[in-house]
């Protein structure tokens, strides 16, 4: 169970990234296209936004005028790489509000084209609308978006230039390992602070205790 949590949570395969980063070139080219259809056609897109009869009329016009540019820089984003999943989240967020409007129109019976890649606006009594292809089209968008959600990570992103670990460790000094374990000249730890000749041998302690005993011995004879 372990190990299949970990590979759920860790997209480190190559074959996810190369999933991912074909998803994400994709839903980038498809905002940058859509963006830059509509910020050409500002008039187009001020009559399809009222069209859809759900925004009052003071929002018309900021819907209209800032779709194109948010949509833009959506397309900037997932091209670039650079903050994938944020993007990713604003796209789902985006294409779950063109669905829930598209629904809207075709269940109160309005005849319209979205406007997602054309001048939209309400159609003719002979023109047909494309509300099935337009919802199959925008719901693959909304699951290629909750797909890169899940999975941002891919080849060609900026994201993963800043993710890359930085080593700040200094470079390593052997000399400190060789000072943490002592100098062998030095003698042995243990003895503490004495020296060799301080610490002396059994045998020539016994023998200066001898010699001192005789002195004392000579000096208590000499006063008899």
């Amino acid at each position: 169970m372990f190990t299949i949590a970990h590979r759920l949570r860790a997209p480190s395969q190559p074959a996810s990234r190369v999933v991912s980063t074909a998803l994400r070139l994709v839903l980038g080219a498809v905002w940058l296209a859509a963006g830059l259809l509509k910020i050409n056609d500002p008039d187009g897109m001020l009559r399809s936004v009222r069209a859809f009869r759900i925004l009052p009329e003071s929002l018309v016009q900021p819907v209209a005028y800032g779709v194109p540019f948010l949509e833009i820089a959506l397309g900037v984003l997932l091209v670039l790489g650079l903050a994938v999943r944020v993007s990713a989240v604003v796209s789902a967020l985006m294409f779950a509000t063109y669905i829930a409007a598209i629904a809207s129109a075709a269940a109160r019976g309005l005849r319209i084209d979205c406007g997602c890649f054309s001048s939209g606006g309400d159609l003719g009594a002979d023109a047909p609308t494309h509300y099935t292809s337009e919802l199959v089209r925008d719901s693959l968008l909304l699951l290629v978006a909750l797909v890169l959600v899940w999975r941002p990570t891919g080849y060609l992103a900026v994201d993963r230039l800043l993710d890359r670990p930085v080593d700040l460790d200094t470079s390593h000094d052997p000399n400190q390992d060789e000072s943490a374990l002592g100098d062998p000249s030095q003698g042995d730890p243990s003895l503490g602070d004495a020296s060799p000749d301080e610490a002396g041998s059994g045998e020539g302690a016994t023998s200066t205790a001898d010699h001192r005993r005789s002195d004392v011995d000579g000096f208590e004879s000499l006063k008899k």
